[in-house]
Order: structure tokens, then sequence, then C-alpha cells
């Protein structure tokens, strides 16, 4: 059958085909035909997020994610974005924005989200939360230590599996004044005669005790010598000084003292807390996978 211009059919067939694109045109406008919108493509996952950048300042980002390797905060199963600096820019500032984002490997810290991330190029390779300085003063006998993690840029100087903890001699300082003691400087060949008349003696390599029978027993590392109202402090060249474990299985050398390292049985909750005395402590899983993946010379990016 013929639809001729007379045929309600035929006026139908026009209306339907007329509307029809109409609603083509408005969705190409409106960037849901797929291919019209810069941001979709098929090879591209768009992420928006919060995030701060390196400078500190918001900044929401959007485009391609690599796989994260990521650990989460226990509970909340979020996947955070690293603070790369993706704010608008022009001219130099842009140029100098996109050869930073081009860079190689670095490590991200974020003292705000207390996070840190792995990243390569653009790459997120590894996300872990953190631990880190509690941003306190300390002043013992008139000396002022500053236990904060310090913001910019530093250098993994050095690598290590299974270090020893070399004692600060403000560690000691500090315990002295938690428990109202007074704190005393051991000596090489120091020999102390305590209330009880045994003796505290450095004695080589050691710090022990010489009991009423003469027996010299060393003091385990990691244990405080507190006898008579005093806290001992041992010699730098001592094992007492030297205490395994404390660092977990790896540390990274920043510098000044500062190291990214694992964890203590004893402080595994304090993961996400601002409770170091300024290193960026770890949970030991993740400083598993963090560890072979950075060598030495990567840069750090604290903000």
């Amino acid at each position: 059958m013929m639809l001729t211009p007379e045929s309600p059919r035929r006026r139908r067939f026009l209306l339907l085909a007329a509307a029809l694109v109409g609603a083509v045109g408005l969705a190409w406008l409106a960037g849901l035909v797929p291919g019209s919108s810069p941001r979709a493509s098929d090879d591209m996952t768009s992420v928006s997020t919060g995030a701060r950048d390196v400078a500190g300042d918001g900044a929401a980002q959007a485009g391609k994610q690599a796989p994260v390797a990521s650990s989460a905060a226990p509970g909340n199963g979020i996947i955070e974005a690293p603070p790369f600096n993706t704010a608008p820019a022009s001219g130099l500032a842009a140029a100098e924005a996109a050869e930073e984002e081009q860079r190689g490997r670095r490590i991200l810290v974020s003292l705000n989200r207390r996070r840190l991330w792995l990243v390569d190029g653009r790459d997120t390779l590894l996300s872990a939360p953190v631990a880190i300085g509690m941003a306190e003063n300390f002043t013992y006998d008139g000396r002022r230590y500053n236990f904060d993690t310090p913001r910019g840029r530093r250098t993994v100087i050095s690598k290590a599996k299974d270090p020893l903890w070399i004692v600060p001699e403000w560690h000691y300082y500090e315990k002295a004044a938690q428990k109202g003691l007074e704190a005393v400087r051991l000596e090489k060949d120091s020999r102390i005669v305590l209330g009880d008349s045994s003796i505290i003696e450095v004695r080589g390599d050691d710090v022990g005790r010489i009991n009423h029978f003469g027996h010299f027993t060393a003091v385990t590392p990691g244990s405080e010598i507190m006898f008579d109202g005093k806290l001992f402090i041992p010699p730098i060249h001592t094992r007492q000084r030297r205490v395994p474990d404390a660092l977990g299985p790896y540390k990274l050398d920043m510098g000044d003292g500062y190291l990214i390292h694992g964890t203590h049985v004893y402080n595994e909750e304090t993961i996400g807390d601002a409770v170091s005395h300024g290193c960026v402590r770890m949970r030991n899983e993740d400083l598993i996978r963090l560890y072979p993946l950075v060598p030495r010379g990567t840069p750090v990016i604290i903000s």
C-alpha cells in the first residue's frame, strides 16, 4: 500500500523521523553520544577526586588512572588518589606542571591525609596509610627537640634490610622526663656502684650489671637501664644502643635522621596517626611491597 501526501500514516512516519533526528542532535550537543566527549574513550576510565596537590591546594582531577596497589585504612575500603598537581595552569606554569607529571618514579607523602603513594609518571604503583610526626616540641635540660615530619623534597639516600635502630639521646631524655628520673650518660669504661652494691659497668661493646657474686650480665638491647632514680644512657658504640625489630623489616633513609620504616608489633595500631618522632612509619606488609620498587636516589616529596 502506498503512502500518499495526505495519508495519516505518512504524517505519523514523518513526525517520528523528525523527533528521532532531533533527539540525536541534542544528545550529540550534550556530549552523550559515545566519542563526542573528550573525557570518554574506549581505553580511558575517568576518575574525579578532591585530592590535594603537592603544594597543599585542593584540586579536582580527572584522567586516566593506572591500576593502584592500594592498602586502604581498615574498614573504609577506599582507594585514595595521589596528590598530583592538576590545578589549571598556563604558559611557563603549564610547562612546568607537565614536566613534573612526566618525571620518573617518586614517593609522595601527604601529612594531612597521612598516606604514602609510589608513583611513576602518572601511574600509581602503591598506596598505603602511614604514621607521621606528632608535631610537638620537647625540651630537656635546655635542649629543644622538634618531633615533626618536615615538608619538602628529600631523596632515598640508602636502603637496608633488617635495620637496627640506633637509639638517639632524646629517647632517653624523653623517657627520663616521663618517669621523673635523672638521665645519666655512661662513658667508655664507666663503672657505677648502685645503692644495693651491684655495679653498672661498660665492658667493651656491652653495658651490663655485676651482681654480688661478681657475675657480669649484659643488658638486653632495647631495655632501659633504670636504678636508684636514674636512667643510664649507654655509649653510642655499645650493643645496647642498637635495637633490633623496632624499625620493621626494612628502612629507606631520607637523611638527617628521617626514615621511611616499618612498625614494631607494639605500635601496629598507630598507623594513620600523628605519633612518630618525625619518621614516616608504614605497616610492615606495605613496606615489604614498597621496598623492592624503590631504588636509591628516588625523590620523596612530603606535603
